[in-house]
C-alpha cells in the first residue's frame, strides 16, 4: 500500500492510532474473538452462496477469519494487522479493482476511517459487476455516542473518527448509485459473559427488540446497470397443470398473441381427466410455438414447477397457473420490470388492485393477508401477497435458490415460500408488481385444507426465521 494511497483513503487520526497503538489493539481483538466470530457467523449466513469476497479493515482484519469463501482479499489499514488466519486469505496493498471485479461481495468494515466514504463507495459502484453485493458494517446511533465516549477511557479506536450511524448512511447510498436490499441489525451485548451473551443477542435479533442492537449489517446492490444485456433473454413459461383439461384450450388465444421466443411448458402433474390429451391438441395447432410438455411427478405443485424449471432453457423464469387468473397483459408488464430495473425477483400481487367477484375465497383472502404480515416482518419490508402463483426470475438464481428449496422444516407444497425466502436468503431484490385477479375460467381452485396448509406454512415462517436470523 503506497502512502500516497494511505493518505487518500484513511483519516490521518485513524491511521496515526492503528500504527502506534497496534500492540493494545491487538490485545483488545483477542479479548473480543468472540465479538469478530459472531458477525462473521451472521455474515456467512448471508453470503453462502457467494465465491470470492473482498474485505476493507482498519485494524479488524479478525472478521475475515471465518468467512467461508473461496478466496477471501483483505485490504488492512497497517502491514502490522495482516495475520494469515487460513489459507484462503490474501491481504492486498492496493484498491485492485481487478480483484474486486472478481468478487461477488464486497464488505466494508472500515468506513468511520474512511476519509470519504462516499466518493469511495461511488467508486466501488462503478467497479462491481451488475450482481456484486457490497455489504456495509456500521453502528447504530445509540452505539456510536455510547462508544465515542467510551474511546476517552479505554483508549480501543481512535477518538477522532467519522461519525456516521447507519440513519445516516441510509441516506448517503443513494447518491452513491447504491439500493439496500437487506439490512440486519446484530450484537446487543458486547462483552462475553457466558451463556448470558449468546442468549441476548439472540434475543435481540427479534423485531423491535433488535432497535438496541450494536451493529448494521446492510447489503447493498447497483440501482443503475446495464439493461440492454436483458432484451435478448429467452423467456421460459412454465405451467403446472393439475386436471385442468378445461382450461387447456383457453391458452391458444394467449400464446399466439404472445412472441413467438417463448417456451411455454406444461407440467401434466398424473392428472386424472384429459389434461395430457389437451395439451397435446394444443402443441399439435401450434406446431410453430415451443410448446413442450413433462410428466410431472405428482407429488405436489412445488415439485412439478421445480422440474420444469431444470427442464426448460430460458434466461427468465415465469410461473404462471392454470387457471388463468392473472392476465398475460400483466405478465408482460411485469417482465418488462425485470428487464428494464435493478428487480431481480417479481412477486405478482393480486392484494392492491380490487380483485373481480369470486376470484379469492374470504378465508383464502384472510390466511393470505397474514402471512404477508408475516412475510413483511421477516422481510423488513412491505410484502402483501405470498401465495399469488405468479412469480418471475432469473434461472441463473434458481442455482441458488434451490439449495434451501424445502428445507425450511417442511416441505412447501406449492413453492411460493421456498422461493421468496430462497430470494431474501441470496439477497435478492424482491419487487411486488401488481396484477388483477380474475375468477378461474374453468372448475375449481387447488387450494383446500386451509388448515393443515395454513399450520404447515406457519411452521416454515417460523423456522425460516431461526434459520435467517439466529442460527450460527
Amino acid at each position: 500500500m503506497t502512502e500516497n494511497f494511505k493518505k487518500n483513503y484513511y483519516l490521518e487520526a485513524s491511521l496515526r492510532f492503528f500504527e502506534t497503538n497496534y500492540e493494545k489493539r491487538l490485545k483488545f481483538l483477542d479479548t473480543k474473538n468472540f465479538l469478530f466470530s459472531e458477525i462473521s457467523h451472521f455474515i456467512n449466513n448471508c453470503i453462502d452462496n457467494t465465491k470470492n469476497t473482498y474485505i476493507f479493515c482498519a485494524g479488524n482484519s479478525l472478521i475475515s477469519k471465518n468467512i467461508k469463501s473461496n478466496k477471501v482479499y483483505v485490504k488492512e489499514i497497517n502491514e502490522k494487522y495482516e495475520i494469515n488466519y487460513n489459507t484462503t486469505i490474501e491481504y492486498t496493498n492496493e484498491f485492485h479493482e481487478d480483484k474486486i471485479k472478481d468478487c461477488d461481495t464486497v464488505l466494508i468494515a472500515d468506513i468511520e476511517h474512511q476519509q470519504n466514504p462516499t466518493s469511495n463507495l461511488l467508486s466501488l459502484a462503478k467497479i462491481i459487476h451488475d450482481d456484486t453485493k457490497i455489504i456495509v458494517l456500521s453502528k447504530s446511533l445509540f452505539w456510536m455516542s455510547m462508544l465515542k465516549f467510551l474511546k476517552y477511557f479505554f483508549n480501543f479506536s481512535p477518538k477522532k473518527n467519522n461519525f456516521l450511524p447507519s440513519s445516516y448512511l441510509n441516506n448517503l447510498y443513494s447518491s452513491c448509485n447504491l439500493e439496500i436490499i437487506r439490512n440486519e441489525k446484530i450484537i446487543a451485548l458486547p462483552a462475553n459473559i457466558p451463556f448470558l451473551t449468546n442468549f441476548i443477542n439472540k434475543i435481540f435479533r427479534l423485531p423491535f427488540l433488535n432497535i438496541f442492537c450494536l451493529m448494521n449489517l446492510t447489503i447493498l446492490k447497483k440501482i443503475n446497470q446495464d439493461f440492454s444485456k436483458n432484451d435478448n433473454k429467452k423467456v421460459s413459461i412454465i405451467i403446472p397443470c393439475k386436471n385442468e383439461e378445461n382450461n387447456i384450450g383457453l391458452f391458444e388465444k394467449e400464446i399466439v398473441n404472445n412472441p413467438r421466443s417463448y417456451e411455454y411448458l406444461f407440467g401434466n402433474d398424473k392428472s386424472s381427466d384429459k389434461t395430457i390429451n389437451e395439451i397435446d391438441k394444443l402443441s399439435t395447432k401450434l406446431s410453430s410455438f415451443d410448446i413442450i410438455k413433462y410428466q410431472g411427478p405428482g407429488v405436489c405443485k412445488s415439485e412439478n414447477v421445480y422440474k420444469g424449471i431444470e427442464y426448460c432453457k430460458g434466461d427468465i423464469i415465469v410461473i404462471y397457473d392454470a387457471d388463468l387468473t392473472v392476465s398475460f397483459r400483466d405478465i408482460e408488464f411485469s417482465l418488462e420490470i425485470l428487464k428494464s430495473t435493478n428487480a431481480d425477483f417479481i412477486n405478482c400481487t393480486r392484494m392492491i388492485y380490487p380483485q373481480k367477484d369470486g376470484a379469492m375465497k374470504f378465508f383464502n383472502f384472510i390466511g393470505n393477508s397474514f402471512f404477508a404480515g408475516l412475510f413483511s416482518l421477516l422481510f423488513k419490508k412491505r410484502i402483501t401477497d405470498t401465495l399469488c402463483g405468479t412469480k418471475i426470475f432469473y434461472k441463473k438464481d434458481w442455482i441458488k435458490i434451490k439449495k434451501n428449496v424445502s428445507k425450511w422444516g417442511m416441505k412447501d407444497l406449492w413453492g411460493d415460500f421456498d422461493l421468496l425466502i430462497g430470494a431474501y436468503k441470496n439477497n435478492l431484490k424482491i419487487t411486488e408488481v401488481p396484477v388483477t385477479y380474475y375468477e378461474r375460467k374453468q372448475d375449481v381452485t387447488k387450494m383446500t385444507s386451509l388448515i393443515s396448509n395454513s399450520l404447515r406454512m406457519f411452521f416454515i415462517v417460523l423456522l425460516s426465521y431461526y434459520k435467517l436470523r439466529l442460527k450460527k
